[in-house]
C-alpha cells in the first residue's frame, strides 16, 4: 500500500484551511458582513487605497509570442548520395526547427511564478517571483472572471492585458473576496451568481 509523504500532506492541509477559509468569508459576507481591512508589509498603496487580501498564489498569463529559429543550409560535395543525404538532412532539420517554432509562438498559458496576490479596493497588486516586478490590474478594466474552484483556479481577462490565472489553496477565498470588492455599490453580496461554497 502506498503512503502518502508529508509534502502531499502538508499540501492537503493547505487546501483545506484555504476551503475552510473560503467558506468562513463567504458565510459572513452572505449574512451582511464586510470585507477587513489587511496591512500589507513593505508594499506603499495609493492614497485612500484600502487592501482587503494579502496571499500567495500561483500566477501565469496566456498569451502568443513571436518566435524566430535558424534555417540550416550546408554546402555538400561529394557522391550524389552523399549530397542527397545533406539536402535531406537540412530539410528534416528545418522543418523541426519550424514546427518547434510554431508549437513556441502558439497563443498559451507561459510565464509560470509563485506570486504575492494583494486585492485592494481598486486592483488586484501581484508580486512575481520569476520576474520580480509588480503588476498592477485594475478592475475596472476586467471584461471577464471565471472561478474555477474544483481546480482551485481563477481566471480574469482585462482590457490592456494578457489572460491571467491564479492558482492553488487561497483562491477560492480570494475569488470570494475579489467578488464582494467587484460588486460593491453596484449590487448586494447576496445577489451574485451563487459561488460553489456551502452556505
Amino acid at each position: 500500500m502506498a503512503h502518502r509523504n508529508s509534502a502531499d500532506d502538508h499540501l492537503q492541509a493547505l487546501h483545506q484551511q484555504g476551503w475552510e477559509a473560503a467558506c468562513s468569508l463567504h458565510r459572513h459576507l452572505r449574512a451582511g458582513g464586510e470585507l477587513a481591512p489587511v496591512a500589507t508589509p513593505g508594499v506603499l498603496l495609493e492614497a485612500g487605497e484600502v487592501a482587503y487580501g494579502d496571499v500567495a498564489a500561483q500566477y501565469a498569463r496566456f498569451y502568443g509570442m513571436n518566435v524566430t529559429y535558424n534555417q540550416r543550409s550546408g554546402f555538400y560535395f561529394g557522391s550524389p548520395l552523399f549530397v542527397a543525404a545533406g539536402l535531406v538532412g537540412d530539410a528534416v532539420a528545418n522543418s523541426s526547427a519550424r514546427n518547434r517554432a510554431q508549437a513556441m509562438a502558439q497563443a498559451q498559458w507561459r510565464d509560470f511564478s509563485p506570486c504575492r496576490a494583494i486585492l485592494t479596493d481598486r486592483r488586484m497588486l501581484l508580486h512575481v517571483a520569476a520576474e520580480n516586478r509588480w503588476v498592477s490590474l485594475r478592475h475596472h478594466e476586467i471584461i471577464s472572471f471565471l472561478p474555477v474552484l474544483d481546480q482551485w483556479a481563477l481566471f480574469t481577462d482585462y482590457q490592456q492585458w494578457e489572460p491571467m490565472r491564479l492558482a492553488g489553496p487561497t483562491v477560492p477565498w480570494l475569488t470570494a473576496a475579489t467578488i464582494s470588492v467587484l460588486n460593491r455599490g453596484r449590487s448586494e453580496y447576496q445577489q451574485l451568481p451563487p459561488l460553489p461554497l456551502p452556505d
